[in-house]
């Protein structure tokens, strides 16, 4: 039952999202954001220790971060601090296998409609109280609400109670269900294969504290205090921030996971550039889950003592996204300026082999993968279709490209010197990420440098191609897509859902709205002084076992 709502003065990291056009709510019965407390300011220390005897983990990350707001970012960056302080149910590995977080274990029931997880009993917020299956039915309440569009909302289409957006049909009418203070019961629209649900859902679904933000209505929750200085149940408890520069955290020795070995963490924003001195200095202990050690230095790295150096394959995947809103980027255009791109000398010269090739959205060796699809590399093939089709030699096109991925700018140029000698002329324009993905999601470009995660489950991309959805970047208006794409979640067996995503891919290569470029590999480090590093987990986080890791001083 949602009643009225205490208003709490907004916090200084308001998201610029506009408030959605349904609806508006508060939800529970009663409190505030306690201890929402101010941000203090510190100069983060350095790694390795202190004068007091403290261990001192530093973990650097190249990229920005945006906000504590778990369910309203879809900044890679922000999800390495997030993973930190919140939780999410599981965790998922490249095999395609899940490992507990607050659930224990799960299930689905025979006819494959409902999931039930089991939540770790010892679990606790960093205020010492438990964590319940009304926070879990709680989170899935603001996830999908909807009084405010956040930005993870897509995930939840699955669960009965939402539309296809994600959002409630109803006043609370997702089908979450807590059936005891540790069980808690998700409905599904229909039967389907629960991996898809984990997988889709795992992403973007963090769980937060009710007890502390219940009294405050959706749309104001994304202005609160409590994100200032939040409050989670993760192995590590907020401290202190330097905006743009550093975070602290403490330990939490109560991780129901058991207690990290350190006594506090550092997180840092680092140039890319003093990764690897960071590293050899021990300024540095390790590198969050999206940055990597600069191809440039990837050689020295592996020749550096001290540094433990692994690249480790992935399903991330760039591709350069084409705005099929224009008239004169045609389908076959689009063909042609595909066939055009040398994506081996990009994975050769630019990746130094550390990635793979890509024509769509899924590798060589994932399993969803459709072996009738192969990179086609014909710039003969393309300047004939684009004779044919009349192209004006005259026309310049704009490429989008954010500023602080290296790889990407020069990608960029490679493809302008490919582009032009099949005839068509382009104009790069670098931007910083932000307004990239603003323009993008208007479609003020031509050509646009885009990166995913990727994923083991195949519908990934699925969403990027679906008319309506936020970062459907290309502006495809063609339902045709997204309608099978999102029919591969209905199946339940691993031979139908095959069967449809095989289809998917090729419409997908037939339609072309984007050209995929490379899959990357991670390039990871950390400090020798570090044990139980592990690496390959696919949440794309930083966050994959900094409680098990030992710390060597």
């Amino acid at each position: 039952m949602r009643r009225n709502f205490v208003r709490v003065i907004a916090a200084s990291m308001a998201c610029t999202m506009l408030l959605s056009a349904c609806g508006g709510s508060s939800r529970g019965t009663s409190g505030t954001a306690a201890n929402a407390g101010g941000t203090a300011q510190t100069e983060a220390p350095k790694a390795g220790g202190s004068s007091t005897g403290e261990k001192i983990v530093t973990i650097a990350q190249s990229g920005d971060w945006d906000t504590f707001m778990v369910m309203n970012t879809t900044n890679a960056g922000a999800d390495n601090v997030n993973e930190l302080m919140f939780d999410r149910l599981m965790t998922i590995n490249t095999d395609g296998t899940f490992e507990p977080r607050l659930a224990d274990s799960w299930e689905t029931n025979e006819a494959r409609d409902k999931i039930t997880y089991h939540l770790n009993e010892n679990a606790k917020w960093h205020d010492g109280e438990p964590v319940t299956a009304e926070d879990v039915v709680y989170s899935a309440q603001v996830a999908s609400s909807s009084e405010y569009n956040y930005l993870r909302r897509i995930r939840m289409q699955y669960f009965a109670g939402t539309d296809d957006t994600g959002c409630e049909t109803g006043t609370d009418s997702v089908e979450v269900k807590a059936v005891d203070d540790h069980t808690v019961e998700f409905t599904l629209k229909t039967p389907m294969d629960p991996s898809i649900v984990y997988a889709l859902v795992n992403r973007d679904f963090f769980i937060i504290p009710k007890h502390l933000l219940s009294g405050i209505s959706d749309g104001d929750l994304v202005n609160d205090a409590f994100w200032q200085k939040p409050i989670g149940s993760g192995p590590c408890i907020f401290d202190s921030t330097e905006s743009g520069v550093s975070i602290e955290f403490k330990a939490n020795k109560d991780y129901y996971l058991g207690a990290p070995d350190f006594d506090r963490l550092v997180f840092k924003k680092v140039q890319s550039s003093n990764i690897l001195s960071g590293l050899m200095s021990g300024e540095i202990d390790a590198l969050s889950g999206n940055t990597q050690i600069p191809l440039a230095d990837w050689d020295a790295a592996n020749n550096t003592p001290g540094v433990a150096a692994k690249s480790v394959p992935t399903f991330a995947y760039q591709y350069m996204a084409m705005n099929t809103s224009r008239d004169y980027l045609t389908e076959d255009i689009r063909h042609a300026i595909s066939l055009a791109i040398n994506r081996q000398v990009i994975v050769d010269q630019l990746l130094q082999g550390q990635g793979r090739v890509a024509i769509g959205p899924l590798p060589e060796d994932h399993k969803y993968y459709d072996t009738s699809l192969k990179v086609e590399y014909d710039p003969e093939k393309a300047k004939e279709m684009i004779e044919a089709a009349g192209w004006d030699a005259n026309r310049e096109l704009e490429v989008l490209v954010s500023t602080g991925n290296e790889v990407r700018e020069k990608s960029a140029i490679l493809i302008q010197q490919d582009l032009q000698k099949i005839g068509i002329k382009t104009r790069i324009q670098t931007l910083d990420f932000p307004t990239l993905l603003s323009n993008a999601r208007n479609g003020e470009y031509d050509l646009c440098f885009i990166g995913s995660a990727g994923s083991v489950d195949p519908s990934e991309s699925v969403p990027n191609v679906t008319a309506g959805y936020m970062n459907n970047f290309t502006q495809l208006t063609d339902p045709t897509l997204g309608e099978v794409g999102e029919s591969g979640a209905k199946e339940i067996t691993f031979e139908a859902r095959k069967a449809v995503y095989d289809k998917y891919q090729e419409i997908l290569f037939q339609q072309m709205p984007m050209a995929f470029l490379y899959f990357t590999n991670d390039l990871f480090g950390y400090s020798d002084k570090l044990e139980n590093v592990r690496v390959g987990a696919i949440d794309y986080n930083v966050n994959k076992n900094v409680w098990a890791w030992k710390v060597n001083k």
